[in-house]
């Protein structure tokens, strides 16, 4: 009799509560905002680059612009995670680059 009562209180248990394996998890996934900052400077350089080109010193720049869109075409093509972020990584460095190129260029050319 014991055994039933034992048995009946699982039963009614598990069936209220639900089994640990088969409750429905739901996790949200985490936005990892390195990846997403990455992304939006991504999208923010490519949308300067016409800007870049149309430029008056762009033709002493060619190098440099070439370097930047090929680094925004990396990023846009990779789906891991990793390599994302060194790509990024090298596009901020290259842009820093071209930036302060064309900030010496213009200095100079109005000496």
């Amino acid at each position: 009799m014991a055994l039933r009562i034992s048995c009946l209180i699982h039963a009614v248990l598990l069936l209220s509560l639900g089994c640990s394996a088969h409750r429905l998890v739901t996790v949200a996934a985490p936005v990892d905002d390195e990846v997403s900052k990455g992304k939006d400077f991504v999208v923010a350089v490519g949308d300067k680059m016409p800007l870049w080109d149309a430029d008056f010193i762009s033709k002493y720049e060619r190098v440099e612009i070439a370097t930047v869109k090929a680094d925004i075409a990396m990023a846009q093509q990779e789906e891991n995670t990793s390599a994302f972020l060194a790509d990024v990584t090298k596009l901020h460095n290259d842009w820093d680059a071209l930036v302060a190129l064309d900030e010496m260029l213009k200095k100079e050319s109005l000496i």
